[in-house]
């Protein structure tokens, strides 16, 4: 969907920049001719192939599980690891040929068969009372793949698993140390392996599992310290604003630095792919939240909120959010699009914030139409149309909530739409202003060499 999208708009880009003289007609012809090379079908196989793969690990798990009882437990074990070390070394065969696709369709192949012989052997073992456990061998094992042979298939196992375990392996409130640090380890093998092996898929597993990592936290730690349910509200809503504003500026920070240093990377590196994909859950995240603060009508007060942001896992998101805030402003001093970005994040953070400390339903929805604007204006600010798209949505259900509200008076609704439009035609003029005055200023050495 978003390569069509793409596509559509570099074929118009394309017309205007011809028109304007800085692309040859040869070259934009060249330019086309790549992009409908790449349109999408030479990933077909690659799909169906996928899809095979998966069918015959059912079958082969069928096939054991149909004969558990004819088939010894040291038949068992040697034939599942032969399996196993099988598809390793005809994909390490495909990756010496250069056929990285196909190799990572046998270690994906191996992978899911190490998972069947888990649940299958481990009946031997108990291991149904212990599937928490079980998920984490499987994650290890799987990690292990994807590491080893670079396999994508196999880290989305990997990244399924840990995701498993890091909500089963304990009551709420009851994990220990040594799982935080496993759960801790495994969020970084799988978070980092799509910034090395790109991958949007794998980019979005490590991303989740970041959320239910960081959930989980959030969850144990309200749980041990016994918060009440206003203060709980609040650090579910500081918390999560706090990794979203994050999510969403760690990677334009980034981007202002690597600039002033003048040192331009590849943006095709993981890591910047890795950047911009949790940029988009951040954005999505914050218009959720937008939306949720419609029913924000009893907040815990400004001691509740305080309570809540001196809590670990409400501090340091929000802190961090806030540090980038400031580095960001300070590096974007002359880019006045990514002062966009920072000024969109921080109005959006304290119009979700703010119903919190004076609870009303006037304030709660002034704040969630301004979070929702400020998410749809940065999404059409950086021509991102996920951004927008999630500002719009959002818009859509507070203006249908909204309207639900006041259905039942004329006068209001009179107002209501009223100071709405008002409100819209007023950052109307600000972003046309602010617009002029950003191409004033960038002309300006242009025409002084002139």
């Amino acid at each position: 969907m978003f390569d069509s999208s793409y596509h559509k708009r570099l074929r118009r880009d394309l017309e205007l920049w011809q028109a304007e003289g800085w692309v040859t007609p040869q070259g934009a012809a060249r330019i086309l001719s790549d992009l409908e090379s790449g349109d999408g079908r030479s990933r077909l196989p690659m799909v169906l192939g996928g899809i095979g793969v998966v069918c015959v690990a059912l079958a082969v798990a069928a096939f054991i599980a149909a004969n558990w009882e004819g088939i010894g437990k040291a038949e068992k074990l040697v034939g599942i690891a032969v399996l196993v070390l099988g598809s390793h070394m005809l994909a390490a065969r495909w990756a010496a040929r250069g056929r990285r696709g196909i190799a990572d369709l046998a270690t994906a192949f191996a992978t899911l068969t190490f998972v069947a012989g888990m649940a299958l052997v481990g009946q031997i073992f108990h291991l149904p009372a212990d599937w928490a456990g079980g998920s984490l061998l499987v994650c290890l094992g799987a990690l292990a793949a994807a590491w080893l042979a670079g396999s994508r298939a196999s880290l989305l196992v990997a990244a399924v698993a840990a995701i498993l375990w890091q909500t089963g392996r304990a009551e709420i409130g009851e994990t220990t140390l040594t799982g935080d640090l496993i759960g801790l380890g495994l969020l970084v093998a799988v978070a980092l392996h799509p910034a090395v092996h790109p991958m949007r898929l794998s980019r979005w597993a490590g991303i989740a599992l970041f959320l239910v990592t960081y959930g989980r936290w959030l969850a144990d730690t309200g749980e041990r310290l016994g918060v009440s349910d206003g203060t709980g509200f609040a650090m579910v809503l500081l918390g999560t604003v706090g990794v979203a504003a994050t999510l969403i500026q760690a990677g334009a920070v980034a981007d202002l630095y690597v600039k002033w240093c003048s040192d331009y990377p590849d943006r095709s590196q993981g890591r910047w792919l890795l950047a911009l994909s949790a940029q988009d859950f951040g954005v999505a995240i914050l218009a959720g939240l937008a939306v949720v603060g419609l029913f924000v009508h009893e907040g815990p007060g400004l001691a509740g909120v305080w309570t809540a942001l001196t809590i670990a896992p409400v501090f340091v998101p929000v802190v961090g959010a806030v540090l980038l805030n400031l580095a960001g402003f300070l590096l974007s001093f002359a880019t006045p699009k990514a002062r966009g970005l920072f000024a969109a994040v921080l109005v959006a953070g304290i119009a979700i914030w703010l119903p919190l400390l004076v609870p009303n339903l006037v304030l709660a929805a002034a704040g969630s139409l301004t979070a929702l604007i400020a998410v749809s204006l940065m999404g059409t600010l950086y021509k991102n149309g996920f951004w927008t798209f999630c500002g719009y949505a959002g818009l859509a259900v507070a203006l249908l909530w909204l309207l639900h509200e006041t259905v039942g008076s004329l006068l209001g609704q009179a107002v209501f739409f009223l100071l709405a439009g008002l409100l819209l035609l007023g950052l109307a003029v600000i972003a046309g202003r602010w617009l002029t005055r950003s191409r004033a200023t960038a002309q300006e050495p242009g025409e002084g060499t002139a």
